[in-house]
């Protein structure tokens, strides 16, 4: 299992971004269920516990993207594993051990 909090977090953010939606809308079917049935007592005490639900919801959202950008924002601080420098990467022209160019022109 990875260690590192911010993938962890995101994550969990994640799991609770994707399934806070499918409890919220049980809740708020039950709700309208019972007041189909006449049941109107229970059908607010669902509706209320709709309210925190989706307030919980709208957090892990929002908790979502900031450990996002924060893993983003932290990968980019790494350095990065066998890139060597920049200068290595850059191509000059070819020279052959005399120190002439290799390109018959």
């Amino acid at each position: 299992m990875n260690r590192d909090p911010l993938t962890r977090g995101l994550a969990w953010g994640l799991t609770a971004t994707l399934l806070i939606p499918v409890v919220l809308a049980v809740t708020l079917g039950t709700a309208a269920l019972l007041a189909a049935v006449g049941d109107t007592a229970a059908a607010a005490v669902c509706r209320w516990v709709a309210v925190p639900v989706g307030g919980a919801w709208v957090v892990a959202v929002v908790a979502t993207t900031v450990l996002s950008a924060a893993s983003q924002l932290a990968a980019q601080a790494e350095p990065r594993t066998g890139a060597g420098s920049p200068a290595s990467t850059l191509r000059g022209p070819e020279t052959d051990e005399t120190g002439r160019g290799s390109d018959p022109a």
